[in-house]
C-alpha cells in the first residue's frame, strides 16, 4: 500500500466523525485491528473485534458513538489513545479507506500508441491508455479510463465514469452504464454457446445479439459475459460479479445481485433483483429464480425457484429440508450397521423357525 499521511482532524472532517485524542496526531495507512501498529488507523466495526483492542498498537481507532463512554474503564488500559467515534463504523471504514485508493496516473507522452478510429466519439476529460483499440463508431462518456490492452469492438457504448481495467475485451454493439467497473481479463460480448446437431454435422448458430450492462455495475477478473443469440443479454443496474464467472447467452440478472466466483449461469435463465449467490453456483437454461433469493455455496439451480427463499444443495431446496437430509446423511454409516444387524438377526430367527 502506498504511503499517505492524513492528520485525524482531516480524517474526522470527511467522515463526520468526533475525535477523542490529539487531532494533529498523522497517520499513514489503514490496517486491521489484529494487526495494527503505530501509524495505523484501524477500525471497530463489529463486537467480536473487540478481544483485539488490548493488544492492538493503532495509532486511532474508529468506533460508534458512545463506545468510550460505555467502555471508559477498560480503555484506560488500553495502548491506543486516539478515538474517532462514528454513527456507523463500517461506512466511515469505507470512505476512509477511499483515501488511500490508487488513483491512476495517466503517461500523457505517450498518447499516440492507441488506435482510435475517426468515428469514434470520446468524451470530456477520457484516459485511453497506451495500446488499446477504440472501434469505429465506439462513444465513450467523459470521465471514462480505458487502460492498456484493452478492445472495444465497433459500435459499443461506454458511459461516464466507467473504469475499464486492462487486458478487458469488449466484442462489438455492447454497452457499459455509467460508473461501472471492468476488472482485468473480463471478455463482454463473445459468442453465446450455441450450436444444433444436423445428421452428424455439429452447426455453430450465430450469435447476433448484444450485452447491455447497467449502472454501478462491477465486473471481477476474467469473468466472461455472452451475448444474446438475439436481442440482449442483460444485467441490471448495481450488480456486482466477482472473478471467474460464466453469464451464458440471453441471460438476465436482475438489479443489485451479487454473484461470488465460480458461478455458472446457463443460456436464458432469468435472475430476479437483490438475489445472493455463493461460490461455485450452477444454475441451468431457461431457469427463473424470484427476487431476494440467497443460493448456498456450490448450490444447483434445475428449476424455477421463488423468491425470497434461502437454497442449498445439489439439486437445490430450501435450507431447511437441505438441513434435515444432510443430518440424515451423516448418520448413514450408523443405520448401516443397524440394518447390517437387524439383518443377521432375522437370517438367525429364520434358521431357528425352520429347525
Amino acid at each position: 500500500m502506498h504511503i499517505i499521511e492524513k492528520t485525524l482532524k482531516e480524517i474526522a472532517d470527511f467522515v463526520g466523525g468526533e475525535i477523542y485524542g490529539d487531532e494533529n496526531e498523522k497517520v499513514f495507512a489503514p490496517s486491521d485491528i489484529s494487526k495494527a501498529k503505530k501509524g495505523n488507523i484501524s477500525f471497530l466495526i463489529s463486537e467480536k473485534y473487540e478481544k483485539y483492542l488490548y493488544e492492538s498498537q493503532a495509532s486511532c481507532l474508529v468506533t460508534e458513538k458512545g463506545f468510550l463512554n460505555r467502555k471508559k474503564d477498560e480503555v484506560k488500559n488500553l495502548k491506543i489513545k486516539n478515538f474517532i467515534e462514528v454513527e456507523n463504523p463500517s461506512l466511515a471504514m469505507i470512505r476512509i479507506l477511499s483515501l488511500w485508493e490508487y488513483k491512476i496516473h495517466f503517461p500523457k507522452e505517450a498518447k499516440s500508441l492507441s488506435y482510435i478510429s475517426p468515428t469514434a466519439k470520446i468524451g470530456k476529460d477520457v484516459l485511453v491508455f497506451p495500446f488499446c483499440y477504440i472501434g469505429k463508431d465506439v462513444d465513450i462518456g467523459e470521465f471514462s479510463i480505458i487502460m492498456p490492452g484493452t478492445f472495444v469492438g465497433d459500435g459499443s457504448k461506454i458511459g461516464r465514469r466507467v473504469t475499464i481495467f486492462p487486458n478487458v475485451s469488449i466484442y462489438p454493439f455492447c454497452e457499459i452504464g455509467d460508473n461501472s467497473i471492468i476488472h482485468s481479463g473480463a471478455v463482454i460480448g463473445s459468442d453465446g454457446f450455441g450450436y444444433i446437431s444436423h445428421f452428424g454435422e455439429i452447426i455453430k448458430i450465430p450469435q447476433v445479439g448484444t450485452v447491455k450492462i447497467g449502472k454501478a455495475v462491477e465486473i471481477g477478473a476474467n469473468t466472461c459475459i455472452d451475448r444474446a443469440t438475439m436481442t440482449e443479454t442483460i444485467v441490471e443496474d448495481d450488480v456486482k460479479i466477482d472473478n471467474l464467472v460464466q453469464v451464458a447467452h440471453n441471460v438476465k440478472i436482475g438489479k443489485g445481485t451479487r454473484i461470488a466466483s465460480l458461478t455458472g449461469i446457463a443460456g436464458s435463465s432469468e435472475i430476479g433483483e437483490y438475489c445472493i449467490f455463493g461460490g461455485q453456483v450452477g444454475v441451468v437454461d431457461h431457469v427463473k429464480i424470484g427476487d431476494f433469493a440467497i443460493i448456498a455455496a456450490r448450490s444447483a439451480i434445475i428449476s424455477d425457484t421463488e423468491g425470497g427463499k434461502i437454497l442449498m444443495g445439489e439439486p437445490a431446496m430450501e435450507r431447511g429440508k437441505f438441513l434435515r437430509i444432510h443430518s440424515l446423511y451423516l448418520k448413514l454409516p450408523d443405520l448401516y450397521e443397524r440394518i447390517k444387524k437387524l439383518e443377521k438377526e432375522v437370517q438367525e430367527l429364520k434358521a431357528q423357525k425352520e429347525k
